[in-house]
């Protein structure tokens, strides 16, 4: 046996017979270094993931669907499994309401803690921090999962660059701060693609079987996973067939799709049991994510071609392409996707990178097909995109002889493509960990305003989704669209919020025109430091910009408080509005005060 020491590398040459085998084993000093930065970088991805988790809490209309998606967890305890709300399987809800069990039980060992019912009831914002817990720990393990995919796929290199590309994506990061199944999805969907590459490597039962039941998982998690059987079909090995034969499933592939069936209906029984809801939800689903919206309807004797452009330029596509992946990727990484998605396809064809290939390219027409645009739909794709991108830059680098420099060429660009990325999250999270205004304005009207205090609320016209939460004690007082007649409703105070791009928070201006001559500010809180600022996305009442981040300080909508003066002229001068306290300087004779 020989050993030849280069380049941390040892190369061990054993003789059998009249043979000889080379192997190659990475020197101990190497291998120091590479867990390092793989411990670095999933420390990294987890800090990113978990910094500012809290976002808008107490607030449980911080984001959309979370209060919901645990409300109808609340007939779980008592063994009624049917969440009846089918906008998500219901295997996301067992696992949600699993996980949060398990928390409870953790937390009781050291604390008293309420049972999940109780806590569901009383203290439904933990629950909601609880659960996006596991968001972002799906997110921080996804990064060791494509870590080991890129080491058997390309060595060690390729392992840290993907996971690298991965822990400082900012759409993977963002969507790890919330309670819904994204981040879960992107897990299923990678597991998924490497098991049917497996497959095709080693066809056989058994590996078909295991595919189809990580696909079942995936979909179980988040409707799209049944896309995944397109990659499934590409991946059928349907050995010595020939012409139309290669077009027909084979026996293995059916057996893939039969076990992902059984394995759906098993972990989601009520889209078989509750049929008439599933229906009733699919229905409502399609309609609301694909159907065309009367603006985009093409005039009336357009041309085919007319139509067709019609169609892509109301449609997604632009958008996932110019800001989903732009600004969730960053300029760089956007830039390379479709040449990465090229160099997959050359030969020799690795199955995984094949399959990731045409997934990614699926799935895209596929969200692309939609106008709805909220770039979350494009984050169930980040870690395959993490894997190809980084064989695009390990290819890139390939033709250099020296070992040293084709290495520190390739750590350069993998840190160029993840500047970007890495700047968004840390500016989002910065923001994320601020008190959003709402809760500012709820803690302020709690010190200041009267026991029983009447509040009218503005600014949700659509979807009440996005208003503060009135003080304990204090009464809301419900208000037809557009009223004016306040002081008739018995309106004490009235608390507006506004947004310069969210739709969510608007007022309507001949009610606030109306209304000005009888509202006297008392507190405002604004998100911004010196004026509107950021990009945020029209359609998610997501109160941090997915972009342009300098200019915002925290989360929310500005939020006004206001007292009420139901005598004609509006009152003259500033009055004590029911034993008000009114901190801060006089400004136009009203007392203003400012969220630091």
């Amino acid at each position: 046996m020989r050993q030849v020491q280069e380049n941390n590398v040892r190369l061990v040459a054993t003789q059998h017979g009249s043979r000889t085998t080379i192997a190659s084993t990475v020197l101990p000093s190497r291998r120091v270094a590479s867990a390092a930065v793989f411990l670095a970088l999933v420390g990294l991805a987890g800090w990113l993931r978990f910094w500012g988790i809290d976002q808008s809490l107490p607030l449980v209309t911080g984001r959309p669907d979370e209060r919901e998606i645990l409300q109808y967890t609340a007939g779980f305890p008592a063994g009624d499994l049917n969440p009846r709300w089918f906008i998500y399987p219901n295997l996301y809800f067992y696992v949600v309401f699993a996980w949060e069990r398990l928390v409870l039980a953790v937390r009781g060992l050291w604390l008293s803690t309420s049972d999940y019912g109780l806590t569901l009831r009383t203290a439904l914002p933990s629950l909601i921090l609880y659960g996006r817990w596991l968001s972002a720990l799906a997110g921080t393990l996804t990064v060791p999962a494509v870590w080991v995919i890129g080491r058997r796929l390309g060595g060690e290199g390729l392992g840290l660059a993907a996971a690298a590309l991965l822990a400082t994506d900012f759409l993977h990061v963002r969507d790890s701060h919330t309670l819904k199944p994204d981040t879960l999805l992107a897990l299923g969907l990678l597991i998924s693609v490497w098991l049917l590459a497996r497959w095709r490597e080693r066809p056989g039962r058994g590996g078909a079987i295991a595919a189809g039941v990580a696909i079942g998982l995936t979909t179980g998690i988040k409707y799209p996973g049944i896309l995944l059987l397109v990659p499934a079909w590409v991946a059928d090995p349907r050995a010595g067939r020939r012409g139309i034969g290669r077009l027909l499933p084979s026996v293995e592939l059916l057996a893939l799709v039969a076990a992902a069936a059984l394995t759906i209906v098993l972990t989601n029984p009520y889209l078989v049991l509750d049929l008439g809801r599933t229906r009733d939800t699919a229905t409502f689903s399609t309609r609301a994510v694909y159907a065309t919206r009367p603006e985009a309807t093409p005039a009336a004797g357009a041309g085919a071609l007319a139509r067709a452009v019609t169609f892509v330029r109301t449609r997604a596509f632009g958008y996932h392409l110019g800001v989903s992946l732009r600004h969730g990727a960053g300029l760089a990484v956007a830039l390379a996707t479709p040449l990465a998605l090229l160099v997959a396809l050359r030969r020799p064809r690795r199955p995984f990178l094949v399959l990731a290939s045409v997934f990614t390219v699926f799935y895209y027409l596929v969200a692309g097909t939609s106008p709805v645009h909220l770039a979350r739909y494009l984050t169930p794709l980040v870690p395959l995109l993490a894997l190809l991108v980084a064989e695009l830059a390990r290819v890139a680098v390939a033709p250099l002889r020296s070992p040293a420099l084709r290495g520190a060429l390739f750590a350069g660009l993998v840190a160029a493509l993840a500047a970007e990325p890495l700047a968004s999250c840390v500016a989002y999270d910065r923001i994320a960990s601020r008190t959003d205004t709402r809760v500012l304005a709820t803690r302020w009207m709690t010190d200041h305003l009267p026991p029983g205090a009447a509040i009218a609320v503005l600014g949700s016209v659509y979807f009440p989704i996005a208003d503060p939460d009135v003080p304990p004690g204090a009464r809301r007082i419900a208000l037809p669209l557009g009223a004016t007649d306040l002081g008739r409703r018995g309106v004490g105070y009235v608390v507006t919020h506004e947004h310069h791009q969210i739709p969510f928070s608007r007022l309507i201006p001949q009610q606030i025109e109306a209304l000005r001559p009888h509202l006297h500010l008392l507190a405002e809180f604004s998100p911004y430091r010196d004026g509107p600022a950021g990009v945020f996305e029209d359609e998610d009442a997501y109160y941090v910009p997915f972009y342009g981040f300098a200019g915002v300080v925290r989360p929310g909508p500005v939020v006004r408080v206001y007292a009420y003066d139901t005598s004609p002229d509006g009152g003259a001068g500033l009055h004590d509005f029911d034993g008000v306290e009114r901190p801060g300087p006089l400004v136009r004779n009203y007392a203003y005060w400012r969220a630091p």
